[in-house]
C-alpha cells in the first residue's frame, strides 16, 4: 500500500449523523422503533464522505478525492454486489458524464460516450489494476466485454485525459476496473438467475483467508437465446488471485483473469421501416464474434520508511474472430446511378471480410512512491509493454438467392490482408504533489511515451485489388510527451474544487498503419493530440445531500482523416482533422428520509467539427454525429423496514437528440431520418433476503417496453434496436 496517507478520519459524519437522528427522534428515544430507525438511517448515509473516498488511479498512488483535482467516478464493491451488473452498461452509466452503451440488440458489445461521441475510435484506455487490458495499437471498442465487471471490487473512472500517467488511448476517459483484492473473510456463495429469451446465468464466489495467504475465485457464467433472432451468446468469465507476504517487507498479490465468449451477431442495424415494424428480425444471418481473453499480472509491494516500491510484472493474451458485419450491405451487384448512366455496375460489398487478430504481451509497471515531507510525495515509474500481434482478413462473397437485403450464407474469396506487427512501448513518467497552503494543493506530471511498430506482410504477391493495397515491410516508431497540471482547494470541510489542464494522444492503431484500403502513405501519420481544461465543484451540502459537478473543454488535434491528394487525386490519410467537445456534468445524491434515496447523473454536451474536410465532403462547424445532446440516469431506491434489508430501485435512462450523419442536413431540411430523436428508458429492481443466508431478487428491463436505437449508423441509415420490456429472477445462497 501507498505511504501517503491523507484520508481524513469519519468523525464528522458521525457526529453529523447522531445530530441528525437527535432532532428527528426525541419522542423515540430508547425504544425499539428509535434503534431500527437509526440503523436504517446509519445504513442509508455514505459510510465515507465523498471528499474521503479513496482513489488510486488519478495518481497510481491511494489518495483522497479532495486531494484530486480531476473529475472521477467511484463505484465500490458494495454497489457492484447489490446491482450484480450483466452488462457494463448496467453499473457504469450510473456515472455523470458516463454513457455505456449495450450494443448487438442487448448482446455483449460495448461502446463508450464519454467526453466524446458514441463511436469505435480508440479514444479510451481500459485497465485492469491498473494494466491496459490490450496494448497500444490494438485498440477494441468492446474492451469491456474481456473483463469480469460483475466479480470487480471497484470500478474507477477518470473523465478526461489520463495520458499523464497512462499513454496511449486516455482521450475520453480512463476505466480501471479493480479485480481480485485481497479477502478480508472466508466467504462461498452461488448465484443462479435466469430470465425470458432462454437466459441462464450461474455464479460462484469464494474466499480463503489463512494466517500468510489469502485466495478468491469468481466465476460468471452467462447463457443466451436473444430476443432477436441469430443473436444468441454464450460468456464465461473468471477472475482468480492469490495474496501473501512473502517476508515482512515485501507483500505480493496475483491475480489471474480471463472471458470466452462465443456469440452470434446477426443483431446489426436495420433499415427504419424494418425497425419500425419487426425489431425482432436479424440483421446478418451470418455474423459471429469470438473472444478469447486472459491477462496474469503479480504486484510485487514493499514499503520502506518513506517510500514504497512496486513493480507488476503481467502477461496478457487477445484473440478475436468476426464477420465484419458493418461491410456487409446487400452483397449484390449495383447498378449504374441514374445520374451516370455509362458508369460501370459494380459490387456494393467489396470490402466484406471475416476478421482474426490478436497479441500476446510481456510487460511490467515498475512504480515508486516517495514522500518529500508531511505536505509533498512524488511517483515515478517505467512502464514496458512488449507485443506480438496479427492481422488476417479473409474477403466473402455472398451466395444465398434471397432477394432481402440481409446476408443468409457466403464462401470464402481469399486474403485480403495478413500480417505481424510486433508493438514495443517505454513510457517513464513522473506525478508530484504538494500542500502549498492549507486548503490550496497542487499536482503535476509528465510522461514520455515510445513506441515502435515492426511490421512484416505475410502475403507474396503484391496487392492487385486497388481497394486493398499493403505497405512493404517496415518498422514506425512514435514519440510523445504528455504534462498534466492541477490546482484543487478546499473550500471548507465539505467543499471542495478543482481546476485542471491536461494533454492526451493516441498512437494510430496498427490497422490504420497497415491495413491501408485504397489509400496512399497508410505508415505517414503522427499521433492525434488532445488538450482538455476541467473545471470542477464537489463535496456535502448536508449529512444528507451530496454533489460532484464539472465543467470541461476539450480541443482534439491531428485527427486521421481519408483525403484526396490534390494533385494526383489519390486517396491517403493525414492527420488533419481537428474537434472540439464540450460539457456539464451534475450528479446529485438525496438521502429524502430513512427508507428512500434518490441519486441523479446528468451531462449536457456539445461534439463539433471545428476542421473536418475529408473525401466525403467538408464538415467544419457541424455537429458531430451519434453525439446525445443529453443524457441522465436517476434512480429512486426504497428500503423500508419490512424488505428484510432489501430494496426496491426505479431507474429512468434518458438519451437525448443527435444526428445521424455528418451532414447535418446541410439543405435545411432535416427529417426524421437525418436526426434520432433519442429515448427514455425504465428499469425495475427489487431484492429480499429470505433469511439471512438465502436471497431472492428479480428486476424488469423497459419496463415500459419502448422501442428504441441502441445505436443508428449513417448508411441507410440503419438502427440497431435495443431489448424490449424484459423480466429476470434470480436466487442467491451464502454458505
Amino acid at each position: 500500500m501507498s505511504i501517503i496517507k491523507m484520508a481524513r478520519g469519519g468523525s464528522v459524519a458521525k457526529a453529523a449523523t447522531a445530530a441528525i437522528l437527535a432532532a428527528a427522534l426525541p419522542a423515540l428515544a430508547g425504544t425499539e422503533v428509535e434503534q431500527g430507525m437509526e440503523a436504517r438511517l446509519s445504513a442509508a448515509l455514505p459510510a465515507t464522505p465523498l471528499l474521503e473516498t479513496i482513489v488510486v488511479t488519478a495518481s497510481g498512488s491511494a489518495n483522497t478525492l479532495a486531494d484530486t483535482a480531476a473529475s472521477i467516478g467511484v463505484i465500490s464493491e458494495r454497489e457492484i454486489e447489490e446491482l450484480n451488473p450483466a452488462h457494463p452498461a448496467e453499473l457504469m452509466s450510473r456515472i455523470p458524464g458516463v454513457n455505456i452503451v449495450q450494443i448487438g440488440s442487448s448482446g455483449e458489445g460495448v461502446m463508450a460516450a464519454i467526453r466524446q461521441p458514441v463511436s469505435t475510435s480508440p479514444v479510451y484506455l481500459y485497465l485492469e489494476n491498473g494494466v491496459p487490458t490490450r496494448a497500444a495499437g490494438f485498440f477494441n471498442h468492446n474492451a469491456l466485454y474481456e473483463v469480469n465487471v460483475s466479480a470487480a471490487n471497484g470500478v474507477e473512472i477518470i473523465k478526461g485525459p489520463g495520458s499523464a500517467l497512462y499513454g496511449s488511448d486516455a482521450i475520453g476517459a480512463v476505466i480501471n476496473v479493480l479485480s481480485g483484492r485481497p479477502p478480508k473473510e472466508d466467504a462461498l456463495s452461488v448465484n443462479v438467475e435466469g430470465g425470458e429469451d432462454g437466459s441462464r446465468r450461474v455464479q460462484l464466489k469464494g474466499a480463503k483467508v489463512t494466517a500468510n495467504h489469502g485466495f478468491t475465485g469468481k466465476l460468471d457464467v452467462v447463457d443466451s437465446d436473444g430476443w432477436r433472432e441469430q443473436t444468441a451468446s454464450e460468456r464465461s468469465a473468471f477472475t482468480t488471485s492469490w495474496n501473501t507476504d512473502v517476508s515482512a517487507k515485501w507483500s505480493v498479490n496475483t491475480v489471474f483473469t480471463g472471458t470466452i465468449l462465443d456469440y452470434e451477431t446477426g443483431g446489426s442495424g436495420l433499415l427504419y421501416d424494418d425497425y419500425k415494424d419487426d425489431p425482432e428480425q436479424f440483421g446478418n444471418l451470418i455474423g459471429y464474434r469470438d473472444v478469447r481473453a486472459f491477462r496474469l499480472s503479480s504486484a510485487f509491494e514493499r514499503d520502506f520508511d518513506n517510500s514504497t516500491l512496486s513493480i507488476t510484472p503481467f502477461l496478457r493474451s487477445n484473440e478475436l474472430e468476426y464477420v465484419a458485419t458493418w461491410t456487409l450491405n446487400t452483397g449484390r451487384v449495383s447498378p449504374p446511378p441514374p445520374w451516370c448512366p455509362s458508369c460501370p455496375s459494380s459490387l456494393d460489398s467489396q470490402d466484406a471480410h471475416i476478421n482474426e487478430s490478436g497479441h500476446d504481451s510481456l510487460g511490467a509497471l515498475l512504480k515508486w512512491d516517495y514522500s518529500l515531507s508531511d505536505d509533498s510525495f512524488v511517483v515515478t515509474g517505467l512502464d514496458i509493454d512488449y507485443s506480438d500481434g496479427y492481422q488476417k482478413q479473409t474477403y466473402i462473397e455472398r451466395t444465398d438467392t434471397d432477394p432481402g437485403d440481409y446476408w443468409l450464407a457466403y464462401t470464402p474469396a481469399g486474403l485480403l490482408y495478413d500480417y505481424d506487427v510486433d508493438v514495443l512501448s517505454l513510457s517513464p513518467f513522473v506525478h508530484y504533489e504538494n500542500q502549498l497552503t492549507s486548503a490550496l494543493r497542487l499536482n503535476a506530471g509528465l510522461r514520455y511515451d515510445y513506441s515502435r511498430y515492426d511490421y512484416e506482410d505475410n502475403m507474396s504477391e503484391a496487392p492487385i485489388d486497388p481497394l486493398h493495397l499493403r505497405p512493404q515491410d517496415q518498422s514506425v516508431d512514435f514519440k510523445h510527451l504528455s504534462p498534466k497540471l492541477g490546482l484543487s482547494y478546499q473550500f471548507s470541510d465539505d467543499i471542495n474544487g478543482y481546476a485542471s489542464y491536461r494533454h492526451a494522444f493516441r498512437v494510430p492503431s496498427s490497422g490504420q498503419l497497415f491495413r491501408s484500403g485504397s489509400t496512399a502513405q497508410s505508415t505517414d501519420l503522427d499521433p492525434v493530440k488532445v488538450d482538455s481544461f476541467d473545471i470542477g465543484l464537489r463535496g456535502n451540502l448536508s449529512e444528507r445531500i451530496t454533489f460532484d459537478s464539472s465543467i470541461y473543454y476539450m480541443l482534439k488535434e491531428d485527427d486521421i482523416l481519408s483525403v484526396l491528394d490534390a494533385g494526383t487525386g489519390v486517396r491517403r490519410n493525414t492527420n488533419a482533422g481537428e474537434t472540439e467537445h464540450y460539457g456539464i456534468e451534475l450528479g446529485l445524491d438525496i438521502i429524502l428520509s430513512e427508507t428512500l434515496d434518490l441519486y441523479i447523473a446528468y451531462t449536457q454536451s456539445e461534439h463539433k467539427y471545428k476542421d473536418w474536410e475529408d473525401r466525403s465532403g467538408d464538415y467544419s462547424g457541424n455537429d458531430m454525429p451519434n453525439a446525445p445532446e443529453n443524457f441522465a440516469n436517476v434512480r429512486l431506491r426504497y428500503g423500508p423496514m419490512w424488505l428484510n434489508g432489501g430494496r426496491v430501485e426505479l431507474e429512468w435512462i434518458h438519451q437525448g437528440e443527435h444526428w445521424i450523419d455528418e451532414k447535418n442536413a446541410d439543405d435545411g431540411r432535416a427529417t426524421d431520418r437525418d436526426t434520432y430523436d433519442g429515448h427514455d428508458l425504465v428499469n425495475l429492481r427489487a431484492n429480499y433476503p429470505l433469511s439471512p443466508r438465502l436471497e431472492v431478487s428479480f428486476r424488469v428491463l423497459n419496463l415500459s417496453d419502448e422501442l428504441y436505437a441502441e445505436t443508428t449508423g449513417k448508411w441507410g441509415p440503419t438502427y440497431t434496436p435495443g431489448r424490449p420490456r424484459t423480466a429476470f429472477v434470480g436466487a442467491k445462497y451464502t454458505f
